[in-house]
């Protein structure tokens, strides 16, 4: 009976050592994730204040003024260049309209001259809503 005790005790400090050294390992592992995630947090921290504070600078009365004339002759550039092609596009569905005598056609060769202004006046609007939302749950989690 003594001997199965010496034998247990035996069994007992190597799984203690061996769980030791594996508490050891865990406290150094959870440490270091600690430190990682509060550099990332810090990261984020500043990267949403940077953030905030553009989205400020861009809607305050002068910022506005600036981009809308940038923007404008943005989409003068760019319509320059695609409207000869949605031109060129939309007199070949409307020749099939004619040809074929189905307004389907025409109705396409219209969407076609009209869809690409919208399409970039949504994106951008979704875009600021987007900003919006991802700043007020920032905010929120903060």
């Amino acid at each position: 009976n003594l001997a199965e005790a010496k034998e247990d005790l035996e069994q007992e400090q190597k799984v203690l050592g061996e769980d030791s050294a594996f508490l050891k390992n865990l406290e150094e592992m959870c440490g270091e994730g600690r430190k990682n995630f509060d550099e990332r947090k810090n990261a984020r921290l500043s990267e949403i204040q940077a953030v905030s504070e553009t989205i400020q600078i861009l809607q305050q009365d002068e910022a506005r003024d600036a981009m809308s004339g940038t923007y404008n002759s943005f989409l003068q550039v760019a319509s320059g260049r695609n409207s000869a092609v949605r031109r060129e596009a939309a007199e070949a569905l409307r020749a099939q309209a004619r040809k074929s005598k189905n307004p389907a056609f025409s109705v396409l060769a219209t969407s076609v001259e009209l869809d690409s202004f919208t399409k970039v006046k949504k994106a951008i609007d979704d875009m600021i809503s987007m900003l919006k939302q991802q700043q007020a749950d920032e905010v929120k989690k903060n």
